[in-house]
Formats: C-alpha cells, sequence, structure tokens
C-alpha cells in the first residue's frame, strides 16, 4: 500500500510539472525555474482552494451543508497588486506594435466645402500628413459581464486605450508593453464574495480585487458606472504589473484611482477631479505629504487606507499637473521598468522628488490651495 501511494505522489508530482510547462508554453512566457515554480505554485492553489470549497458534507443533526477540514493551507492573496518576488515573471505579451497611419487627402468641391479622406479621390487633392501614431494592440482583453450591455465592453476598451496614450505620452511608446486582461464583473455582493473567496482573496471592504498570480480582477457590480470605475482601477493595476513591474504601492493606487475618472473626445483624453476625494472642489479629507507619503510603504495593511488612498491619488494628481511632475513620473517610470521585480526605494523616490521640486512642500501646498481643473491629453 505504501508503495502505492508513493507512486500515486510521484505521478501527481509529475503532472503538476506537466501543466506548468504547458500553461507557461501556452501564455507565450519564456520557460524559467522560477515561472515553473510559480506556474506549478498557482495551479496548486487553484486546486487546493477547489478541494477546500467543494468538499462538503451535511451534519447529521442540524442538516447543514460544512466544509471538511483539511490540514493543507491555502495561500492567501489579498488586495495587494505589487509582484510577489518568489514567482517574478514578466507578464506582458511582449511589444507594442504600432504603425503610422498614411497620407489624408484633402480637396475643396465646386460649392468650396473641405473633404477629407484616407482615400484618394479621382479629383486633385493635396496629401495631408497627420503624423497620427495609431496603436494596434496594447492589450487582450477577456470580460465577463453577465447582464451588463454589449457597449459595457466598447466603453471600456476605449478608456484602456486612453491609459496606454497617456502611459505612451510620459514613458514613450517604445516602453509600452502588451497587456493581458481578465476582467470578471460579478452580478451580486455575494456572488462576488463567493468568487474572491474561492481564489482565497477577502472581499471584505472592497469593491474589486486584482489578483498577481492569474492576472485576474474581480468586480463587484453595484451600477454601471461604478463597475466602469472599478474595472479601470484594477486593469490599471494590471497594467503597472505587465509595464512597469514591482510598483511602489502609493504609485500603484494612485495611478489607478487617477484614471478611473478618464473621459474620451475624438482624440482628446480628459480626466476629471475625483468626486471620491473632494467635495467642492477641495478635498474632502486630510492627506500625508508626498514625502510622508512615499515612507508608507509598510503601512498599507494597518495604516488609515482612506488617507493612504486619498494621498496617492492627491500625489499622482499634483504630479500629473505640471511638466516637471510628468517628468518625475517618467524618471521612475523607466527607472521602475529597469528591475521590475525591485520596489523603488523611498530614498531613491525622494532624491527622484527632490531633483524635479526642489521647493516641494511648499509647491505641494500652494497646489492644494488651487481648484483641481479637467487634465486633457
Amino acid at each position: 500500500m505504501f508503495k502505492t501511494k508513493l507512486r500515486n505522489v510521484l505521478l501527481f508530482i509529475a503532472m503538476l510539472i506537466a501543466s506548468a510547462l504547458l500553461a507557461q508554453y501556452l501564455s507565450g512566457r519564456q520557460l524559467s525555474y522560477k515561472g515553473l515554480v510559480g506556474s506549478a505554485n498557482e495551479l496548486y492553489v487553484d486546486l487546493v482552494t477547489y478541494i477546500y470549497h467543494d468538499d462538503t458534507v451535511k451534519n447529521a443533526q442540524t442538516n447543514e451543508v460544512v466544509v471538511k477540514p483539511i490540514s493543507l493551507q491555502i495561500l492567501k492573496q489579498h488586495h495587494r497588486p505589487q509582484i510577489d518576488t518568489t514567482r517574478c515573471v514578466d507578464v506582458s505579451l511582449g511589444e507594442v506594435k504600432y504603425t503610422q497611419q498614411g497620407d489624408i487627402y484633402s480637396w475643396t468641391d465646386s460649392e468650396g466645402i473641405a473633404h477629407f479622406s484616407d482615400k484618394k479621390p479621382s479629383l486633385n487633392a493635396t496629401p495631408y500628413n497627420t503624423g497620427f501614431v495609431d496603436t494596434l494592440d496594447y492589450f487582450e482583453l477577456t470580460l465577463s459581464t453577465p447582464n451588463l450591455p454589449a457597449s459595457f465592453k466598447q466603453a471600456l476598451r476605449v478608456k484602456l486605450n486612453a491609459v496606454f496614450k497617456v502611459y505612451g505620452q510620459i514613458i514613450g511608446v517604445d516602453s509600452l508593453r502588451k497587456v493581458k486582461l481578465d476582467l470578471r464583473v460579478l452580478a451580486t455582493q455575494t456572488d462576488y464574495e463567493n468568487a474572491v473567496r474561492r481564489r482565497g482573496g477577502d472581499p471584505t471592504n472592497t469593491q474589486g480585487i486584482y489578483f498577481n498570480s492569474s492576472n485576474t480582477a474581480f468586480i463587484n457590480y453595484n451600477n454601471e458606472q461604478s463597475a466602469m470605475r472599478t474595472a479601470v482601477h484594477e486593469a490599471v493595476h494590471a497594467i503597472n504589473k505587465a509595464v512597469l513591474g514591482s510598483t511602489p504601492r502609493w504609485l500603484d493606487e494612485g495611478l489607478a484611482e487617477y484614471f478611473e475618472h478618464t473621459n474620451n473626445t475624438m482624440q482628446t483624453v480628459s480626466v476629471e477631479p475625483s468626486t471620491t476625494w473632494l467635495k467642492n472642489h477641495t478635498l474632502s479629507t486630510s492627506i500625508l505629504t508626498l514625502n510622508e507619503l512615499l515612507n508608507q510603504q509598510d503601512n498599507w495593511q494597518r495604516g488609515e487606507s482612506t488617507k493612504l488612498y486619498a494621498s496617492s491619488w492627491a500625489g499622482v494628481y499634483f504630479l500629473m499637473d505640471s511638466k516637471q511632475g510628468k517628468d518625475f513620473l517618467k524618471s521612475i517610470m523607466l527607472e521602475q521598468q529597469k528591475s521590475p521585480c525591485v520596489q523603488l526605494t523611498p530614498l531613491q523616490l525622494q532624491s527622484a522628488l527632490a531633483a524635479h521640486f526642489p521647493d516641494l512642500n511648499n509647491d505641494y501646498m500652494q497646489w492644494l490651495k488651487t481648484p483641481f481643473r479637467a487634465h486633457h491629453f
């Protein structure tokens, strides 16, 4: 019997390794020891989670369905968008492919009306080179949205394209990476909580949770507007992970909060001030200074989450409000991209901040006193 059990264990391990190799191959990731361990761990967690939640029995006295206790500990994955450095792998889908559009032809008809077309007309026309760069494949989006209109997915795609457009303006299109996004919108609070718990997460006081290991986000549906903002928020976490790597929490959450309020008009992207953190155009809660915020990396799980989220949003909004702020973001985002498995330290961030804002505290305090304005890209 011992030999039979040993054979079963060895067979299980062999199947787990083979499945992990297949998962890496099908996802387009480079085969590596760390990637293999990460894939095997994810498959193991999903299997144990499935066993834990489906191996149920009935209590003979109460007739209630209860879960059989097992000795295996399930890996808990809370809302931590940072990469787990024990399995740091490239989760992007490679470089973004882009092309420049051809000439646009313009002409004036007999009634003096100007016309523009990407097809050359039979009559004489003047070629007009727009120089516009058309991006083809920023991301692969899998969106599960029960009971939501098809227009929701299209509207979300437009907003996420806008996020990439802004990132491209800050760090350059050549530095972007294609991202795989798997977003699942749950119709009820119960469905949302059950889905998150099946993954080993804690849905308490959350509207959305992003899981690093599977690059998947679960979103609780309250109404269409709220679901859209949460979907954008969680998608930005996935974008940051694939494009930048293991970003400091304030930057990751600040960018996610910032892009929740993205709007698109023709070729223009606008980001409105957050209605979550503002009342009558002024902050509705106290916030930390930027230097204080940079030192809070270890306090997110035990600190004042409201203040941390508000401070992160305000900090990113301040940086996006000026050229020197965008230059600072460019410098730290590209620096983070060089070492995606190791977060930039508070000392590195403060040094870069001082180089771009010699009088930071005064600049920030004065800026907070002025009305918040929309940003246009």
